[in-house]
């Protein structure tokens, strides 16, 4: 049985969401303000992600990155931060094993250009949320010499 006590405040919740998620200005996703490469790379190192600038939730994503790494790489390590924009606190971070996640990259030879390609749909994003994040990635190889940095801006609606 639901009290009438319990019913309004719920109703009101859910209006609520609904407002916030048809009044918001933009659809939900990921509009990147800045993507770029960062500490040591090559002419021939390029970065295309498509739909480009905006990525709405739900929708196919195409990201291809094209580098020829300068040192021989046997081991991948992904180290990744998260920075709030606003305020310059690290939100999130991490370490890890990237050949576990992506395995072509666990025996490049020095010199030989690489073409990555990952294909996926962009993650559901809950209505309301507006966040402007700095992502910076960087790829090491098994002597600890970064062969890949990407930084990026981007602010998730």
């Amino acid at each position: 049985m639901i009290l009438t006590n319990q019913l309004l405040p719920s109703i009101a919740l859910c209006l609520l969401f609904c407002v916030i998620s048809v009044d918001t200005k933009f659809p939900a996703g990921v509009e990147f303000k800045e993507l770029k490469l960062c500490g040591p790379h090559d002419e021939t190192a390029r970065i295309k992600i498509s739909p480009w600038p905006f990525i709405p939730s739900g929708k196919p994503s195409n990201i291809s990155v094209t580098f020829t790494p300068a040192v021989d790489v046997l081991a991948a390590t992904i180290q990744w931060k998260l920075i709030s924009e606003s305020d310059g606190r690290i939100l999130a971070s991490g370490i890890d094993n990237f050949c576990r996640f992506a395995a072509d990259f666990c025996s490049l030879p020095a010199g030989e250009t690489f073409v990555w390609t990952y294909c996926d749909l962009m993650r559901a994003i809950p209505p309301g949320i507006q966040i402007t994040v700095r992502g910076v990635l960087e790829l090491y190889n098994e002597d600890h010499k970064v062969f890949f940095c990407l930084d990026a801006v981007a602010t998730i609606h």
